[in-house]
């Protein structure tokens, strides 16, 4: 008779943890942040070839800058990227870098020339 609190104790604890506790806190499943609109430049960018040319007026690059689209390549972690050169003169030419993740096309950190306002 003995046994039968003791095994009835285990008992208890065993089903206890395999129920689910009404009362416990579950987490929602992580829901990726929607992806920031690209300014106009990387949208040309991420739309256009090697060789293509315009002129873009785009806040984000101090206005209306010339662009050219140099070319595809894949970086050394397997991403498809676009190079470009964005100028506004009387200020020096900058590279811009353009790389896919995933599904959407993301700008790299851009990286100044010198004689660039900051």
């Amino acid at each position: 008779m003995r046994m039968f609190p003791a095994l009835s104790a285990v008992l208890c604890l065993l089903l206890g943890g395999c129920l689910a506790n009404p009362f416990a806190r579950t987490s929602a499943p992580e829901v990726p942040a929607p992806a920031e609109p690209l300014s106009p430049v990387p949208q040309f960018i991420s739309m256009n070839n090697a060789g293509a040319q315009a002129s873009i007026d785009d806040p984000a690059f101090g206005g209306m800058v010339d662009v050219m689209v140099e070319g595809a390549f894949t970086s050394a972690s397997g991403r498809d990227c676009r190079r470009a050169v964005v100028s506004r003169p009387p200020h020096e030419a900058e590279i811009v870098i353009l790389c896919r993740n995933g599904e959407e096309w993301e700008l790299m950190p851009r990286v100044w020339g010198q004689g660039l306002d900051r």
